[in-house]
């Protein structure tokens, strides 16, 4: 394996992409091959991106709650076909936005039950938690409502279609946070922790940086200059923090490179960490990464990811990879995982043991145009050691 071509191409983001720091590290047969770094994650202070520093995961924190809610489908305290209501009672009679042959909005009782399948699907029609009920919520709390609080107050919010008919990116996963509270009974991060991080010896993930760690924050970019040094903005938390309280299951997390590729890698082993901790059944990761969206939920994925993810469907909290030849992806059919909206890429293949994570702290480039770049400079390094079609003239 020579992984030299990976590296320079990662070296380069700073200058060609305008990308502060980058950090990568790959798996394969269950055995660390690569971790790469450079760049800084502080670029006023000199301060390199290394294995030490901490980032926002965002979006790639949903695969984390999806394996939590996997979890305690499989202890049998639910299950994916069970209505949220059974949990949250709040969400026994939730309302759905429509609209009469005129045009006119119409309030109206939803006709299928908000499962936890759908939530996990992205198909439950939950829209954005910044409504009236949830900010009442904050407000009357001093600024410190808990999830499970937030959640209850964002069913009074009507969902924006039919439960389980169409695929839309919103607060899904914030919801799945409340859920994962309300059938363990412990905070969100507490029920994390417990059964995720410590189980993998992931020992830098959580919601909140120690006052210690805090200056092993990698900086947030918007639209840094590597040119200048300087970023339009700093510090821009993307609306996710709604208080220290709030735990975000759909993007509040954060962690270091080393810490998430153990959680990516125990997936891509069939939920058995590197210290041979079980965190899931093989079956219920097969489960994961199946693709569940067909018919308009499968149109609404297409337009809503773009090029990026052509020849991807959805799982359970995962964008799933069913036709290689439309991403001219060297992966294997039945890859999954996702990204986040700073830069963060996962990717998981148990088919031919790769497990991949990428990181970065910049969201004014388009960062989603190199994710597969990443992903086949990856497998062109690894070509002679895997069962794929993977030519080096397609790498």
């Amino acid at each position: 394996m020579d992984f030299s071509k990976l590296s320079v191409y990662l070296d380069s983001f700073y200058n060609e992409k305008n990308i502060p720091g980058v950090g990568c590290a790959v798996y394969h047969r269950h055995k660390k091959v690569y971790e790469h770094y450079a760049g800084f994650s502080d670029v006023e202070n000199g301060v390199p991106f290394g294995p030490s520093t901490l980032f926002h995961l965002y979006s790639a924190t949903k695969l984390i709650t999806a394996a939590a809610v996997l979890q305690l489908c499989e202890r049998g305290r639910c299950s994916l076909t069970d209505p949220l209501s059974a949990y949250i009672p709040e969400y026994g009679n939730v309302k759905v936005r429509s609209s009469d042959p005129g045009g006119a909005e119409i309030i109206r009782p939803a006709k299928n039950p908000l499962t936890i399948e759908s939530l996990l699907s992205m198909q439950g029609g939950v829209g954005s938690f910044h409504v009236e009920p949830v900010q009442r919520v904050i407000e009357e709390s001093g600024g410190r409502a808990p999830t499970l609080a937030v959640v209850r107050a964002a069913a009074e919010e009507p969902l924006l279609f039919e439960p389980g008919t169409r695929f839309r990116y919103t607060s899904c996963f914030d919801v799945l946070g409340g859920l994962v509270e309300a059938v363990s009974g412990r905070r969100f991060g507490a029920y994390l922790k417990e059964h995720i991080f410590d189980p993998l010896g992931m020992k830098d993930t959580g919601f909140t940086a120690a006052e210690g760690d805090k200056e092993r924050l990698a900086k947030d970019y918007v639209q840094f200059d590597a040119k200048t040094g300087r970023a339009r903005s700093v510090g821009e938390n993307l609306g996710i923090n709604l208080g220290p309280e709030y735990e975000c299951g759909g993007g509040g997390l954060y962690s270091t490179v080393p810490d998430y590729i153990l959680f990516a890698e125990a997936l891509c082993n069939g939920g058995l960490g590197i210290n041979d901790r079980r965190i899931l059944q093989k079956e219920t990761v097969q489960d994961m990464g199946t693709n569940r969206l067909f018919g308009d939920s499968a149109a609404d994925f297409a337009a809503f990811g773009g090029p990026s993810k052509a020849g991807y469907g959805y799982g359970l909290g995962v964008r799933v990879l069913v036709d290689r030849e439309q991403n001219n992806a060297l992966s294997a059919k039945g890859e999954f995982g996702w990204d986040g909206a700073r830069g963060c890429y996962v990717l998981i293949d148990p088919a031919e043991e790769v497990a991949i994570f990428y990181a970065q702290q910049e969201s004014g480039s388009p960062w989603w145009h190199w994710h597969g770049t990443v992903r086949n400079y990856v497998y062109a390094c690894l070509w002679p050691l895997l069962g794929t079609d993977c030519p080096p003239e397609r790498s």
